[in-house]
């Protein structure tokens, strides 16, 4: 993972909501969608300053109450979050790569206090889909709605289904996900 400062990731997660990342842009949405406001607690609760970041756990506990939100700041997550909806829950052992998408039902679990999944980079997690215990998803994969991962998902795969099956190859993953945060991004927005 690279290593990023909490507003360089915020400004990531704002990239991919809106597609910009100025200050107006960042208050309509933090005043007007709790998940983005979720969303700037966990990053901010990874602060390096205790203080700040006891501050912010709270608040992302109790607005986590509220929107239905599990995701733990232990979990591993890179740049370029999207998070749309509620009811959501995440092992605190998981790895999420840079620019997830995850739709609302999304649960991602381990079995027997295990290690939880690695997610890739660029990959879309559709609504209710399930993925159990230490399985590895590649980059840019597609699960699509209701899907049921219990195996490692291929890069660049769309897979569907409960268990979860290759139906084709993701020949571009912005079809399926959008303002995905680039390099050159990401070195403008500092780390």
């Amino acid at each position: 993972m690279i290593n990023m400062t909490p507003k360089a990731l915020i400004r990531s997660d704002l990239f991919r909501y809106e597609g910009k990342s100025n200050f107006k842009v960042f208050l309509k949405l933090f005043l007007k969608n709790p998940y983005f406001r979720f969303q700037v607690y966990l990053r901010m609760a990874r602060s390096n300053n205790f203080v700040i970041s006891s501050f912010f756990k709270v608040l992302k506990a109790g607005l986590g109450r509220k929107v239905n939100v599990q995701l733990s700041p232990k979990v591993s997550v890179g740049y370029g979050l999207y998070i749309p909806h509620g009811n959501i829950v995440v092992n605190a052992k998981t790895t999420l790569g840079h620019n997830c998408s995850l739709l609302q039902f999304v649960s991602i679990g381990a079995m027997h206090n295990s290690d939880a999944a690695t997610i890739g980079d660029n990959v879309y997690i559709g609504p209710n889909t399930n993925i159990v215990g230490k399985i590895n998803i590649g980059d840019n994969a597609v699960l699509g709605a209701g899907t049921v991962a219990v195996k490692n998902v291929e890069e660049a795969m769309v897979v569907v289904g409960s268990p979860a099956k290759s139906i084709k190859q993701v020949q571009n993953i912005n079809d399926y996900a959008i303002n995905l945060c680039s390099e050159e991004f990401i070195n403008k927005a500092g780390k």
